[in-house]
């Protein structure tokens, strides 16, 4: 067969392969249809959704995403085109044009359920939650056994902090998805118990993750989470006996670069501590990491357990991961103990850990010009029921992170509410200092400190006092980002001279290899401190098309503690 002739059969034939599943054959009979005939409206349009299904191949996305806009050229109102290009740009980052493709494709295929999810889960992602919520409440209607559609309307409405209603959407996307689909079924139990923790309904997470456990009895991520819900349901003694089965079988665990590393680095973490993050912060394409978790101190062979201490040997450096000394349970002098047998090089030793506690902050600092620090205090129930507020005060459990259990007490009233809450045995209080600028608005500062150094890593702007990041929904205003882009290109200039010399003096007080502080700036040029401590988080998960600014402005600081910890090893 040849000529314009023989398209009808080369079509038939060509849809017949595809229909049955033929896909190489079919491919091959729409690149000769299109050889005769360019502008072969089918066969630009299904030869282009075939290719955008292997975005892994090099060069197929981008001619799948060319034959599709030519298809579009032709057929304008392509739905199938409109969302397979949808779906290309999101995977390119390219978050805005993605909305634009997606808009169309739904319009054009108003009952297809997977063009309303796309489009949802697009907007969420570029903090659009309202318009979020609404494409995913169409995708569910269409399809209510949709599992996908369910777990992205549960993140938006954490997202708009509707806990209870994410927590029902995510567990009926439990619900909806196979059980052979393990890697989801994981993604969702973690956000399902992390959606319970804020709503502050633990146990109804218990049920899932049990479940889930039988099914996945030696998945880490799954019974990290298990441990933590457990904890906040009250039960603390079995919360640390999974956790310690977890560390003992689990054991050494080996990652990073294992062929030919630049370094090999001891990561040390002990059962029930407060961590420091290392997901972003150790570069694994730099390091061999070898990840050990010590064992409770009341453990049969604790603290390593079945672990070969010569296997310990091998590393070049150990970053002991033990950030939170409210977390402490006698692991710090096991660490301690532990380094000292190594005698390897440490970066961030649990000595000057144990500095670094909120209460502890009010010494560190003292002397400090232009930072304003605020006394911390110990207490219990008892002793905050006894408690005159004669002015506002923060209070909070000690060892809590994140900002999910803190609470401002203003007066009596508010003391007898949080006492009938049922609250921690161990809390902190902290005066409280309004910072909001003159604008209305609030603004948080975090800076990251590597070998005493300090970075600039993000800026929250929120309208409530409770500022945190993914609260105040940085992604859906371009005036907030490019403020903290400002700030993250010369934070110098942002802060002022008696600013930036006194986050500048914390960070040689602190005086931790990786750590940093959440501060706010005052009215009058100089710095008040949140914490300061070395659990902050770092990482660059957010897209480059919003976010670029912080894809050029945070790897450095990834980079500067690589150049630290060789040079600890004495590998620079």
């Amino acid at each position: 067969m040849n000529g314009l002739q023989d398209v009808p059969a080369l079509l038939r034939a060509a849809l017949t392969d595809h229909a049955q599943g033929r896909v190489t054959e079919a491919e091959a009979l729409y690149r000769r249809l299109l050889q005769i005939d360019p502008q072969h409206a089918q066969a630009l349009g299904l030869l282009g959704l075939i290719l955008s299904d292997r975005p892994d191949e090099p060069g197929v996305e981008a001619e799948a995403e060319a034959l599709l806009r030519r298809h579009l050229a032709v057929t304008p109102d392509a739905g199938s085109s409109l969302l397979a290009l949808g779906r290309i740009a999101a995977r390119g980052d390219r978050e805005d044009e993605a909305v634009a493709f997606l808009e169309r494709a739904a319009r054009a295929l108003p009952r297809l359920a997977p063009a309303h999810n796309d489009l949802g889960a697009c907007l969420h992602r570029l903090g659009r939650q309202d318009e979020a919520l609404e494409a995913l409440d169409r995708a569910v209607a269409l399809d209510p056994a949709y599992g996908v559609a369910h777990a992205n309307r549960g993140l938006v409405l954490v997202a708009l902090r509707q806990y209870e209603a994410a927590l029902h959407a995510l567990l009926a996307a439990l619900k909806h998805t196979p059980l052979d689909a393990s890697a989801f079924r994981l993604a969702l139990l973690v956000q399902v118990a992390q959606a319970a923790r804020k709503a502050h309904s633990p146990l109804i997470a218990l049920e899932p993750l049990r479940a889930e456990r039988v099914r996945q009895p030696d998945q880490a991520e799954l019974l990290g989470e298990l441990a933590l819900t457990l904890e906040d349901a009250g039960f603390a003694l079995d919360a640390r006996a999974l956790r310690n089965d977890l560390a003992r079988r689990t054991g050494l665990r080996r990652a990073g670069k294992t062929d030919a590393p630049a370094a090999r680095m001891l990561i040390l973490g002990a059962v029930g501590g407060g961590h420091t993050p290392t997901r972003y912060l150790v570069d694994d394409q730099v390091f061999e990491t070898l990840s050990l978790t010590l064992l409770s101190p009341e453990e049969p062979g604790a603290p390593l357990g079945g672990v070969d201490p010569a296997a310990l040997q091998t590393v070049d450096v150990v970053f002991s991961t033990l950030g939170d000394v409210d977390h402490d349970n006698g692991q710090f002098a096991a660490a301690e103990a532990l380094i000292a047998r190594l005698g390897k090089p440490v970066l961030n030793p649990p000595a000057a850990i144990a500095q670094t506690g909120r209460d502890r902050a009010w010494d560190l600092f003292a002397g400090i010009e232009d930072l304003i620090v605020p006394k911390v205090e110990r207490c219990d129930p008892a002793m905050l029921a006894g408690l005159a507020i004669n002015r506002p005060l923060l209070a909070r459990p000690a060892g809590d992170h994140g900002g999910d259990n803190l609470v401002l007490l203003n007066d009596a009233g508010d003391k007898a509410a949080y006492l009938a809450s049922g609250p921690a045995e161990r809390l902190l209080l902290t005066p409280f200092h309004n910072f909001h600028s003159p604008d209305g608005y609030w603004r948080k500062y975090r800076l990251i400190f590597v070998d005493r150094q300090v970075f600039p890593y993000h800026l929250a702007i929120g309208e409530h006092w409770l500022t945190h990041y993914w609260r105040a929904e940085m992604g859906r205003s371009d005036w907030k980002r490019a403020e903290e882009a400002r700030f993250l290109s010369d934070w110098r200039a942002v802060f002022g001279e008696r600013a930036a010399a006194a986050a500048e003096a914390a960070a040689r007080r602190l005086n931790l290899d990786y750590g940093g502080m959440d501060c706010a700036l005052t009215g009058d040029g100089a710095l008040l401190l949140f914490e300061a401590n070395a659990c902050v988080l770092l990482h660059l998960d957010e897209p480059k098309t919003r976010f670029d600014y912080k894809h050029r402005h945070v790897p450095p600081i990834r980079d500067a503690f690589t150049r630290l910890t060789l040079r600890r090893a004495g590998k620079a």
